[in-house]
């Protein structure tokens, strides 16, 4: 597994390191029915699907945790530290811009 240089950390039930991978986006996929490919709007998300998001960033590092576990971790009074890690680990995931890139001019 590639290791990131600022790895997000959230304390739940313990020390935890989230982080949008190929297989989590699988599993939330399977478990909502909706694709994180063409991106969303993360305000307009229901619950469920932020709890899906967030179990999804965390199963690369504790395969054996479960959907139901997680939802277990999580209550209103964490909800928003929750809420503040998935843009993390949305920001984290998004390509980043390569110094050749940055050397192209706007088009417009």
């Amino acid at each position: 597994m590639t290791e990131l240089s600022n790895p997000i950390t959230i304390t739940l039930d313990k020390e935890r390191h989230p982080r949008l991978t190929l297989r989590g986006m699988i599993e939330f996929e399977k478990l909502t029915g909706k694709s994180l490919v063409g991106g969303f709007k993360a305000d307009e998300l229901p619950l469920a699907d932020v709890s899906a998001f967030m179990w999804a960033c965390l199963i690369h590092e504790d395969k054996e945790l479960t959907y139901d576990a997680f939802l277990d971790m999580v209550d209103i009074s964490n909800m928003p530290l929750v809420i503040e890690t998935m843009g993390k680990c949305i920001n984290q995931s998004l390509p980043k811009e390569t110094d050749e890139e940055k050397k192209l001019p706007l088009a417009g």
